[in-house]
């Protein structure tokens, strides 16, 4: 692969304001890229790539024979659940439904407010059953319509067949003989199920294992993990899709490109293409920043010029090297100028009314040689009622980074004005960026919530000590 092509990739998909890049060829690495803030090694959440490891779970249990196939009706399979609006065509649903979401349950998934399916799926107290209980809107296989449920109803399948969850399958059946040790998956629900639609975390480098493991067929290292027909199935996405893209088994893909792939919200991607003996790896944080697929194809496939080693080329090696430094160099946002409230509001405790993202007490140190930050959160939890977050913040346009309970903080601060104080915040690898405005008015405070996941809040508070 030509080095100048994959330092102009690199630089490409750095414009998409991503977290990584990873391409192997050959099984070689030859772009292992990390984006500031975000650093190799850490484990990024996959969103709805996580589908994508459940129907390698299921081609698993069915090698198994713990599922003797996927056609088996899922009403049947599930015959203890009370299970609501049973009729004929959810009488037909099948296990092979759920994996190409063509089961026909109504369901709504768009932009994650109170009164959506999937939302309600989760406030349930049994969500499989409140998933297999939805009404249809059209027989099982009649339609390609992405749905949350469907997966979640595949975990819980595991659950049930394997004797426990979907974490605890996949530590010995996938992710051992992948060579994966460093694994988190949200907590298992009431009734014991693992997340199926999403929740799990990967470091790029064990992403790019499951890749490789249908890159070839199924099979790690001599041993065959899942069937070669199931792979074959996803590759050849019989199931339309939307935007021209094709679906089987929880994969997408885009058939005439020779191309398949695993996607989560705000570009999770591991990507497939046989023919090159590629696989492509993308991470990200922001809503709006998915890397056009096509284009990422095309970027690698302008890379390869033989299958053969290039002659040495230390102009273009030096072009790569100079990109990945580039990607791992944050460059300084504006701050504007520090107004004399700094210094009021700095060491202060502000105590917050009761809100939506239970937030209870914020302090900003702001005229410290060493800024820093607090929050504290409330939990529904007895033994631990609030959870505290806490740790530097850099006001020269730079992140600081502190370990919390739920990964690594990257903070920054800037004045907007002489009221407002801009608060930046991103858990690394978590694939969301919070801001948080804090206008200033004597003791009281008013803060506008905002996160690229589409969350939205106004607190409000004043100062206790």
């Amino acid at each position: 692969m030509d080095s100048a092509a994959l330092a102009q990739l690199v630089d490409f998909v750095g414009i998409y304001k991503q977290d990584s890049l990873l391409i192997i060829r050959h099984g070689k690495i030859v772009v292992d890229a990390y984006y500031a803030p975000y650093a190799r090694n850490i484990r990024h959440d996959l969103r709805s790539v996580t589908k994508s490891f459940i129907g390698t779970l299921t081609a698993i249990e069915v090698r198994e024979g713990l599922l003797d196939n996927v056609d088996h009706s899922i009403v049947d399979l599930f015959a203890d659940k009370r299970i609501s609006n049973v009729d004929d065509a959810k009488k037909a649903m099948t296990v092979q439904n759920m994996l190409d979401m063509t089961s026909g349950i109504a369901w709504e998934e768009q932009a994650y407010t109170p009164d959506e399916t999937i939302i309600r799926m989760y406030q349930s107290p049994d969500r499989t059953e409140f998933v297999l209980s939805q009404p249809m809107s059209d027989p099982p296989g009649a339609r390609f319509y992405y749905n949350g449920g469907n997966p979640y109803v595949l975990s819980a399948l595991i659950t049930k067949k394997a004797g426990r969850d979907a974490l605890d399958f996949a530590r010995d059946e996938l992710f051992k003989p992948l060579g994966i040790s460093s694994v988190r998956w949200g907590e298992a629900d009431a009734q014991g199920v693992t997340d199926g639609e999403s929740g799990l975390y990967l470091a790029p480098h064990d992403m790019a294992k499951l890749g490789y493991l249908y890159l070839h067929q199924g099979s790690c290292d001599g041993q065959q993990i899942i069937p070669s027909s199931w792979v074959d199935r996803v590759r050849d996405g019989p199931v339309t899709a939307t935007d021209g893209y094709h679906y089987a088994n929880l994969w997408w893909s885009l058939p005439d490109r020779g191309a398949f792939m695993a996607r989560g919200r705000h570009s999770q991607i591991i990507l497939v293409l046989p023919k090159l003996d590629v696989v492509a790896v993308i991470t990200g944080a922001l809503k709006d920043g998915y890397v056009p697929t096509t284009d990422l194809i095309d970027g690698i496939a302008a890379a390869i010029k033989s299958d053969a080693s290039l002659p040495s080329n230390s102009a273009g090696q030096s072009l790569l090297a100079a990109s990945i430094q580039k990607a791992a160099t944050e460059l300084a946002s504006p701050v504007g100028p520090t107004p004399g409230l700094a210094k009021t509001i700095s060491g202060k405790s502000y105590r917050l009314q009761d809100n939506d993202l239970h937030a209870k007490t914020f302090s900003l140190n702001l005229v410290d040689p060493n800024p820093s930050w607090e929050y504290m959160v409330a939990t529904e939890r007895l033994d631990r009622p609030t959870v505290r977050f806490a740790g530097p913040i850099g006001l020269d346009g730079l992140f600081r980074k502190a370990s919390t309970p739920y990964g690594i903080d990257a903070v920054k601060g800037s004045w907007l004005d002489d009221h407002a104080f801009v608060v930046e915040r991103r858990i690394l690898g978590h694939g969301e960026t919070q801001k948080w405005t804090l206008a200033f008015d004597g003791k009281k405070v008013d803060v506008t919530f905002e996160s690229t996941d589409g969350a939205k809040a106004d607190l409000h508070g004043e100062i206790y000590k």
